[in-house]
């Protein structure tokens, strides 16, 4: 479950269960769209106009959503190549989703993979050589 409101254009939309690709949106009542996957099955509600419907507080306490990564802007960002990240997520190190052909990264997975690694090559035998 996924909750997301835009203030600019005040709507707000909730996914249900895991991010899947929109094949079809039908506006069902004036102010309310749901979004389906191909197959038919509901994945989302946005409601337009959502101030009217549903408490400030509520609005103002949602979460924004964590930013997207193309798995190239990603792999720049923590300075590996971009095949070595691919090979990260497919061995399930790294969350991302696949749209079309497209791997995305949130920033929080990113950060909870560089939290993950372990430290990479020798220790200094010198005493202090960190320091310099």
């Amino acid at each position: 479950m996924r909750c997301s409101y835009d203030p600019s254009v005040d709507a707000f939309y909730f996914g249900f269960g895991a991010t899947r690709e929109s094949h079809r949106s039908i506006q069902h009542y004036p102010e309310i769209i749901l979004d389906y996957d191909s197959a038919g099955r509901p994945i989302g509600v946005e409601v337009l106009n959502a101030r009217k419907y549903l408490p400030k507080e509520a609005l103002t306490n949602i979460p924004l959503p964590d930013p997207l990564l193309s798995l190239e802007d990603a792999a720049k960002q923590i300075g590996l190549d971009p095949a070595t990240l691919r090979q990260q997520i497919l061995k399930k190190r790294i969350r991302a989703e696949k749209i079309h052909r497209q791997w995305l990264v949130e920033q929080s997975a990113l950060n909870e993979y560089l939290a993950s690694r372990a430290p990479q090559g020798r220790k200094s035998k010198r005493r202090g050589a960190a320091a310099r």
